[in-house]
């Protein structure tokens, strides 16, 4: 009865990290503030209530979770002392990095399933019930002039569109779903996951219109074909030639004539908007500054606020940074962030090899690759995506444990 009611509940968070609930009440900004408070209750409940077996710790699971916490702790008294934060502007700055003490919890409850992928498959199910949502807004909103789940559809704004039609985002779970679907075609070989990554791969391109989502899907796919475990000399040949293909086009600009075909165009305004933010925002770490970083900043605060407008007439945002964001509030502390993230899935990777488990090897190198390209220009830290990388933690650590366990029992 408590595993199922466990599982309810992280659906539950699922559903709230991808914005269903927007369909029914409530804005974003509320229903964020409504799952950092659960998590927090449903953690502190989670960890006193259970007896955590010693043998089925993971120190990369504390020494990251804490890490972050440390970090993030430190941070933000620097950023309430350089801005003057009250306690609700506080509360608001640190909301999102709370989220991430839910890998603890969720790495128990995973390791739980006789199945990881029994987890794995909920998450696929869920993000794509939520994009099914959104492009039926999307399509009745810009071409039958019907609105519908307002909520949902400006859920950033109503000015968060391109080329004259409303633009919805591929929630902060997207970078976990393509190299899933990916992982369970090749391994169940079910035409479902197949259709499944067409119709991702279709809304990336119509309803988010993210470039950077595009090319990270594109490389994300490639470089898990690339890397499969070879079976013989013609797949391999057939891996080069992909990859090969892949990188001529870029080269020859026909990624760019696609995008532009599709009125995508990558020489709009937006360009030369982030090219002066980075220069604003840059001009502010000096004096050693950028060694920790300028704190946590929020847009709530007013002296907060007058900073990220720098001196335009207009909003600019922290998000549109990619990982200078990151390295903007956090300075060298995120070298830890990324770094030590990343660095443990390799460790991992090569550990499922070594024990020839090339299924989740295969899922791993997909991941690696999908937050090493496109944290660049999006920041896997940022209130978009941050929600994702609890997930990812523990996914990652409840592979370990199943691959560490699977040799004890030889």
């Amino acid at each position: 009865m408590k595993v199922r009611l466990y599982n309810l509940l992280i659906d539950i968070f699922l559903l709230i990290g991808v914005g269903i609930p927007l369909i029914f009440v409530g804005v974003l900004d509320t229903w964020r503030t409504i799952l950092t408070m659960a998590i927090i209750v449903f953690t502190l409940i989670y960890v006193i209530t259970h007896r955590l077996n010693i043998s089925e710790n993971n120190k990369f699971l504390y020494i990251y979770v804490f890490g972050v916490l440390g970090i993030v702790a430190y941070e933000i008294i620097k950023g309430s002392r350089s801005f003057n934060y009250s306690s609700y502007e506080t509360f608001y700055a640190l909301r999102q990095y709370l989220w991430i003490i839910l890998a603890i919890p969720l790495y128990y409850i995973i390791i739980k399933y006789d199945n990881i992928d029994k987890f794995l498959n909920s998450i696929i199910n869920i993000v794509l019930l939520s994009l099914g949502l959104r492009t039926f807004t999307w399509f009745c909103n810009n071409y039958l002039g019907i609105s519908i789940f307002d909520n949902l559809l400006y859920e950033y704004g109503n000015l968060w569109g391109r080329n004259g039609n409303q633009r919805l985002d591929a929630t902060s779970l997207i970078g976990i779903l393509i190299p899933l679907l990916f992982y369970f075609y090749k391994k169940y070989k079910k035409k479902k996951y197949l259709y499944s990554m067409g119709f991702v791969f279709l809304y990336l391109v119509f309803v988010s219109q993210t470039r950077t989502l595009i090319l990270g899907y594109a490389i994300c796919i490639i470089t898990m074909l690339f890397f499969e475990k070879r079976s013989s000399t013609k797949q391999l040949i057939f891996q080069l030639t992909i990859i090969f293909i892949f990188a001529l086009a870029v080269n020859m600009g026909l990624v760019d004539f696609i995008l532009n075909k599709l009125n995508i165009s990558l020489n709009d305004g937006s360009i030369g908007f982030r090219q002066y933010e980075y220069a604003y925002y840059s001009s502010l770490l000096l004096n050693g500054k950028w060694m920790t970083g300028l704190g946590i900043i929020t847009s709530l605060n007013s002296e907060g606020n007058r900073l990220l407008f720098g001196n335009l007439n207009t909003q600019m945002y922290l998000d549109d940074l990619g990982i200078f964001e990151c390295f903007l509030q956090f300075g060298l502390f995120t070298i830890f962030l990324y770094g030590f993230l990343l660095i443990y899935i390799v460790y991992v990777t090569l550990k499922c090899n070594r024990e020839k488990r090339y299924d989740f090897s295969f899922y791993l190198i997909g991941q690696f690759f999908y937050i090493a390209i496109v944290s660049i220009p999006l920041n896997l830290f940022g209130i978009q995506r941050i929600f994702s990388v609890s997930i990812i933690i523990a996914i990652v650590c409840a592979i370990h444990h199943n691959v560490i366990k699977k040799v004890k029992v030889k």
